[in-house]
Formats: structure tokens, sequence, C-alpha cells
């Protein structure tokens, strides 16, 4: 069994939003831990809104590649599409940040809202 940190966060009805993506992705994997919520500032003008961010260990019997690719459909299930990313209004988004203590995206180090939210439910 693989253990996975992930993000999640909204702009768009977004406590809403957080919670539909839990329960979509305890369709496919056990959710074993959950951050607090954070609301963050946009970074970058196209968004609309603040964001509202969480983090989650997972556990995934599947590759880091399979699971990335279920969080694909589950953003895209929940509507986000290339146009919602071009109009500022992000419904889901899902990012894998550490898979089995290895850290596989650069959003840990670069935001510390991502980094105070992992590191809640790191260990």
């Amino acid at each position: 069994m693989n253990t996975a940190l992930i993000m999640i966060g909204s702009n768009f009805n977004a406590d809403a939003n957080l919670e539909l993506a839990k329960e979509k992705l305890s369709e496919y994997f056990e959710i074993v831990s959950e951050s607090s919520t954070l609301t963050t500032k946009a970074v970058g003008k196209k968004y609309k809104g603040d964001f509202r961010n969480e983090a989650l260990a997972i556990l995934s019997d599947d590759t880091s590649e399979g699971t990335k690719a279920m969080f694909k459909q589950i953003e895209k299930d929940m509507g986000r599409t290339r146009e919602s990313k071009t109009s500022g209004e992000i419904p889901i988004d899902i990012d894998l940040i550490f898979w089995n203590e290895y850290l596989v995206h650069e959003d840990y180090n670069r935001f510390p809202f991502v980094k105070k939210c992992i590191d809640e439910i790191k260990d």
C-alpha cells in the first residue's frame, strides 16, 4: 500500500467542492488524515477570489501515475476544464505532493500554505 500526501483546493463554491472532492476521493482511496482548511489569497491575477486549501493523507494500491490519473478524472468530473483555469474559477485542484515519503511536487517548498497543511498531517 502506498501513502500519498495531497493538497486539494478550490476558489469556486470552495467549501462544498472540498467536501465533494473528499467524497469522490474516498471512493477510490482510504483517507487516513486531514489537515485544517486554510483560506489563502490567489497567486496570480487571473484567479477570482480566495482559495480554500486542505491536505489529505491517503492510501493507494495503485502507482503514483495511476493515482494522479484518478485525481485528474475527479477534477474533470467536478467541472475542471481548461476554460475554468482561464476564467479564474477552479472548482477543484488535486495535487500529489509526497509519494511514500518522497517529495514529488515543489509546491511544498514554494508555497508556505502547502508546507503548513502537509506538515500538519506528515508522520
